[in-house]
Parts: C-alpha cells; structure tokens; sequence
C-alpha cells in the first residue's frame, strides 16, 4: 500500500459521502470495522446495516454543516504488520474553499481483502465521531457535545 493506492480509498469515502454512494463508501471498509474515538469509547460496526446507519448519520452531518469536500493529506504510512498498515492523515472538512472545522488527525488500519485493501480500524477525535453519529455540533470552528 502507497500513498497513491490510499488515496484512492479516501476518494471512495468522500464521493460516498458527499454524491450519497452507500456502495461507493462501503467499498473502503473491511467489516467488522472498529471505530476507536481518542478519549472516547471504542465500538465496532459489526455488519453492513450498522455501516449504513453510521454513514446516513454522517452523511446528515455533512449536509446540515454545508461539507463540499474532505481533504486528507497523508502524514506517514507505516507498516504495522506484513498485512496491517497505518495511514495517518490530517483531514479538513470544507465547505467551498473555507475549513467549517480546526484540522483532526485521523489514523486508518487498513488490512488486505483478497487483492484490495481495506479499512479495518479507524481512529479519530472524539468530537469528530461525535459529530458524525448527531451528537454533537461544530461551533467556533471546533466539535461540541451536545
């Protein structure tokens, strides 16, 4: 896995999001997925319909906010082992050119599917994930529980 061959997964999930292309968005994502907020609670989206559901939740996020498009500069891949990677990335929500939120740091575990790699852990900011399942708002260009 390179850079080139990550980015390609990032574009699936923002086209997923953003165009509403559940199939699109479902392709980057090894299941079960796990979901470790930093600071928060891990939790794991065991099957297809609890991939949907948090996808519509972020999908209805993104909308309320305004979102035309999630930037991830990649920070450094790193080999976890022979079939895991790292990717760490900076991510920007943006709506038109202006950033609706401070940068987040976002690390994806990405493990092989047959002849594809996969997302298998995510780990992000809690406010972020917060954001994302409608439990919090963005506010002074940073994530507020509700």
């Amino acid at each position: 896995m390179d850079q080139a061959g990550f980015e390609q997964i990032a574009e699936r999930i923002t086209s997923g999001l953003l165009e509403g292309k559940y199939d699109t968005y479902r392709s980057a994502f090894l299941l079960p997925l796990r979901v470790e907020p930093r600071g928060g609670v891990p939790y794991v989206l065991a099957d297809d319909d609890a991939l949907r559901k948090d996808w519509q939740l972020y999908r209805d996020a993104i909308l309320i906010q305004g979102v035309t498009d999630i930037v991830r500069e990649v920070l450094g891949i790193a080999e976890i082992e022979p079939d895991r990677i790292e990717v760490t990335v900076e991510t920007n929500m943006l709506r038109h050119a202006q950033r609706i939120v401070d940068p987040f740091k976002t690390q994806f575990v990405l493990q092989p599917e047959g002849a594809e790699w996969r997302i298998a852990i995510l780990r992000s900011s809690l406010g972020h994930i917060n954001w994302t399942l409608g439990r919090a708002d963005i506010v002074d260009d940073r994530f507020h529980d509700r």
